[in-house]
């Protein structure tokens, strides 16, 4: 009787071993790169689409649940996404040339103001725009691109988790 118990346990976990490993490797998070600071951190955007109808959504990118009636969304530091032609960190699915951008994060891990929330920041090309000052990896140069007029700040109202997780040495 006891080794009847044991051999049900054993099978009972060995296939929850099975049908776990089974999902993580059939539903792997997106991940996604953004400078900081001048270096290359990683990011992961959880559950970007959803059947439920509390997600985000801006242009052909899914932002996972929208935080607008959260506490969360109150103490969301900026992720500027700097949209051109020129960037090369991501674009819509299925087209390389649609909505391509760089991400600048203005916060990781271990640093003030680090939540796993952002607030999304548009920085478009100005009038003075130059595609060689590409790429703008730190919040100071696309600040100092706001005062060249090569970058114009748009704020989305889009609010989204995504947290660090990896390149913040």
């Amino acid at each position: 009787m006891k080794l009847h118990r044991l051999t049900r346990a054993a099978a009972s976990a060995a296939l929850m071993v099975a049908l776990t490993a089974g999902t993580v490797v059939g539903g792997q998070p997106r991940t996604e790169a953004a400078f900081y600071n001048g270096q290359v951190v990683t990011f992961v955007q959880p559950a970007v689409f959803s059947a439920k109808p509390n997600g985000g959504i801006f242009a052909c990118f899914g932002l996972g649940p929208d935080l607008a009636g959260t506490s969360r969304s109150a103490s969301t530091p900026p992720l500027y996404v700097v949209l051109n032609d020129f960037a090369t960190q991501d674009h819509c699915d299925g087209d390389p040339t649609a909505l391509r951008h760089d991400h600048v994060l203005s916060t990781v891990p271990g640093q003030a103001g680090y939540t796993g929330s952002w607030t999304l920041i548009l920085a478009v090309p100005g009038p003075a725009f130059d595609p060689a000052d590409m790429p703008f990896t730190s919040v100071a140069q696309v600040q100092a691109g706001v005062a060249a007029n090569e970058l114009v700040l748009m704020d989305t109202g889009a609010t989204m988790i995504a947290p660090v997780i990896g390149g913040t040495h």
